[in-house]
């Protein structure tokens, strides 16, 4: 099983939040979200929070960006998932580690 997380929102919320479980796919992972009412704005998976992590350890803020408009067409969200990913990455990781414990 695969651990992922999703950046997004609940149905009748708009405050950002990231929801993390583990799936075989990430289709999977994608299909429950949509079953829980879950709005994602993008997926992550392991290597790409990775990914973020060295990102933000080399403190380049525009590399956050630029990761994140390769994750997902709608430009409209790119803005607040890169102020999430940035303000928030110790949740994120927190999220993962806990979905994968449970595992």
């Amino acid at each position: 099983m695969n651990a992922y997380i999703a950046i997004g929102h609940f149905k009748d919320s708009e405050n950002t939040i990231s929801v993390a479980m583990t799936a075989h796919t990430k289709k999977d992972f994608m299909a429950d979200l949509c079953g829980n009412e879950f709005v994602q704005y993008v997926v992550l998976t392991e290597s790409m929070v990775e990914k973020f992590r060295a990102i933000l350890a080399a403190d380049d803020c525009f590399g956050v960006f630029e990761q994140v408009k390769k994750l997902t067409t709608n430009y409209r969200v790119w803005n607040k998932v890169t102020d999430y990913i940035e303000q928030c990455f110790d949740f994120i990781e927190e999220r993962l580690a806990a979905a994968k414990e449970q595992d």
